[in-house]
């Protein structure tokens, strides 16, 4: 009697088998990319709430964003033109961010500008200031080998 269905049974278990693998592996996936680009996506949130305490000239939100390595040589203070000084205050819609080693590197402008450089501080993504400076075909000058370069002040000046 239940021959004919048989083979429909052992087939509906395939079906159901395979589907079953491919929805772990799509979350295995997902779960995978959110764990891969977490420090990313805390160092843009980071980025994106300093650029909020700098514009509205908030001292203490900022401070709370900042490394302790930056603040002890930064100390925060109001611009007349607005803003904090020392402090990022835009964001282009084709931003980049990526992995150095430990650290994020973000570049807020559209492909060429300074990068600025996050780390994990205490268990949270803390701005540490400028990495360096992100020029014409991907060249990236780290902001300690051009110190002595007086286009590279001028450059990080005028995009602040």
């Amino acid at each position: 009697m239940s021959g004919p269905e048989a083979p429909h049974e052992g087939l509906s278990r395939r079906v159901w088998l395979i589907a079953g693998l491919v929805a772990l592996v799509v979350i295995g996936v997902t779960a995978g990319l959110a764990f891969w680009t977490a420090p990313t996506r805390a160092s843009v949130e980071t980025y994106l709430e300093l650029l909020n305490a700098a514009n509205t000239q908030n001292i203490p939100a900022a401070s709370r964003l900042c490394s302790t390595r930056f603040l002890a040589a930064h100390p925060l203070l109001p611009a007349k033109e607005g803003g904090l000084i020392g402090l990022p205050r835009n964001i282009n819609k084709n931003f980049q961010v990526w992995r150095s080693g430990r650290d994020v590197w973000l570049c807020p402008t559209n492909r060429v500008g300074p990068v600025y450089r996050f780390i994990n501080e205490s268990g949270a993504w803390r701005y540490d200031g400028p990495a360096g400076l992100l020029r014409p075909r991907g060249e990236f000058v780290r902001y300690e080998d051009a110190r002595d370069d007086p286009t590279f002040d001028e450059t990080m000046d005028a995009l602040d």
